[in-house]
């Protein structure tokens, strides 16, 4: 009867961790525009609100990745919109992309949007002797014509793992929790 009782509150216990781990993102959807019609997007660079080296670059990768792999959108190839931005932006001095310029990357690029992000954490914790890592992004999808965020999400995701740390298994590496961020971050995209 002790064993009946205890694999009950095991199981109780797993489906409360597995039910906190599986939050939605917080997010945004324009209600008065149908994102049908974003066929081609340009990832720009996010920002890196970290002190980790290059964490901007490597969630834009990852999330280019996720929206190539999911079939989301066709996006411009990162050498294009470099150069886009090479001699329409630094060349002004200004960092971020007005109006005007959005509409020239959409006339020149081909593109109905634009994808900007900033990465707010990209980072190792510890737990005693148990390491994992954490990122946090916020994505947000404008409209090149008109300079309205038609979707934005942000969220966190962590790789610490309870059974992993008291059984002695590694927590994921990274890049594995940046796209499990990506994917759920991307899947409150509504009408793809």
């Amino acid at each position: 009867m002790i064993n009946v009782q205890r694999y009950v509150f095991v199981s109780i216990l797993a489906l409360l961790f597995f039910a906190a781990g599986c939050s939605s993102p917080r997010h945004f959807a324009a209600e008065s525009l149908e994102l049908d019609y974003v066929k081609r997007i340009v990832v720009l660079p996010f920002e890196n609100n970290t002190e980790t080296k290059f964490a901007g670059q490597r969630f834009r990768d990852i999330v280019t990745t996720e929206i190539l792999s999911a079939g989301l959108f066709d996006v411009v190839e990162r050498g294009e919109s470099q150069r886009f931005l090479r001699e329409e932006v630094v060349s002004k001095e200004q960092e971020i992309i007005d109006q005007a310029t959005a509409l020239r990357l959409g006339q020149e690029l081909n593109v109905e949007a634009y994808l900007a992000g900033a990465v707010n954490d990209f980072s190792e914790r510890q737990n005693g002797s148990y390491n994992y890592p954490v990122v946090a992004a916020t994505l947000r999808l404008v409209d090149v014509k008109t300079g309205q965020i038609i979707w934005q999400a942000g969220d966190s995701e962590s790789g610490y793992r309870t059974f992993d740390r008291l059984f002695g298994f590694a927590a994921p590496d990274i890049n594995q929790v940046g796209y499990r961020l990506a994917r759920r971050l991307l899947s409150t995209i509504k009408g793809r």
